[in-house]
């Protein structure tokens, strides 16, 4: 049976109780420490009367990593050569990076159109640039432009695609009549990446012969481990 030993004390022999002697009993004092009395004095044996101390769990914050790719002249747009799939054609060219942590331009020879990051995780990545498609009236295909998020240059992300369309009405007319639009285009997208996995915007799908792109941004921020 339990009983008490004196106030602020009780005994804890029922089923022995993780203690190591007969009728052990343990005692918190003022300083929160707790010991065990009984007929023999404590023993190092004895400490299993002494309650564990459980310290909280503080999940760790995931390791930080963010980076971004921009090329900021608007002087001279940077040409799209037409392209059919399912081959992907150019790459998107940079020129300047912005704050980097554990994100970086790669290596040679893509130091200049991909971001790679060095930790695992989820990421948040967001692409935009400024399009110009030509058309004139006197051609009947449209003039077309898509582009999307390519990991480690052959890796399609699924839902990463945008583009933008010149389709001007009165085809065959005459005398022709040409039409450029501009349009900035872009997308956002949530990916799992593994380490030194590579990014980059690359053309899907082009048609027409002057069509050019500007301003291209590519922004890659780490969300979760």
């Amino acid at each position: 049976m339990n009983k008490i030993l004196n106030k602020g004390v009780v005994n804890m022999n029922l089923n022995n109780n993780g203690c190591h002697q007969s009728d052990c009993g343990c005692q918190q004092f003022s300083n929160g420490k707790f010991n065990c009395n009984g007929i023999r004095p404590f023993r190092a044996i004895d400490a299993a009367c002494i309650p564990p101390i459980l310290e909280p769990h503080i999940p760790e914050p995931p390791k930080e990593a963010y980076g971004s790719f921009y090329k900021l002249s608007t002087i001279g747009g940077t040409v799209i050569l037409p392209v059919t799939p399912p081959n992907p054609g150019q790459k998107v060219i940079f020129a300047t990076p912005g704050p980097l942590l554990n994100v970086a331009p790669a290596p040679m020879p893509n130091q200049n159109t991909d971001l790679q990051v060095a930790t695992s995780g989820v990421y948040e990545i967001s692409m935009n640039l400024l399009v110009e498609t030509e058309n004139v009236t006197s051609d009947p295909t449209d003039s077309s432009v898509r582009l999307g998020l390519f990991i480690n240059d052959t890796n399609f992300a699924t839902g990463s695609e945008f583009g933008t369309l010149n389709g001007i009405l009165n085809a065959n007319s005459n005398p022709s009549v040409t039409s450029v639009i501009a349009n900035t285009v872009g997308n956002t997208i949530l990916l799992r990446l593994n380490k030194d996995d590579r990014l980059s915007i690359q053309v899907i799908s082009a048609e027409g012969s002057n069509n050019n792109y500007r301003l291209p941004s590519l922004v890659v921020i780490k969300i979760a481990d």
